[in-house]
C-alpha cells in the first residue's frame, strides 16, 4: 500500500489535510503506485514548497497502512482545544 508523507513527518488524509497518521482510516492510502504519484503531484501544485515523499507500506487485517511508530511525528493539537483554553484563562 502507497501513502504520501510530507518533510515535517505528517502524512496526506483523503481530505487533502496533513495529519499525525495515528488514524490510519483517515490517511489518503491506494495499492497503485501511479494514483499515489498522481496525488503527490496534485498536493505539491497546491503548495509547491512542500517535499513529499512516497511511502510504501504494510497492510493490517482490516486493509490500512501498518506504520511503524518510529516514523510518526508528534501529535497535532488540535485548534478548537487551543482556542478553548484561551478563552477560560
Amino acid at each position: 500500500m502507497f501513502i504520501l508523507q510530507n518533510q515535517n513527518g505528517y502524512f496526506l488524509a483523503k481530505s487533502g489535510e496533513w495529519i499525525d497518521g495515528r488514524q490510519p482510516q483517515l490517511l489518503f492510502r491506494t495499492l497503485h503506485k501511479d494514483e499515489a504519484l498522481n496525488q503527490l503531484f496534485e498536493a505539491n501544485s497546491r503548495d509547491h514548497a512542500l517535499r513529499i515523499n512516497l511511502m510504501q507500506c504494510e497492510i493490517s487485517s482490516k486493509k490500512l497502512p501498518i506504520i511503524p511508530e518510529a516514523l510518526l511525528p508528534l501529535p497535532l493539537i488540535k485548534e478548537n482545544a487551543e482556542q478553548t483554553e484561551e478563552v477560560s484563562a
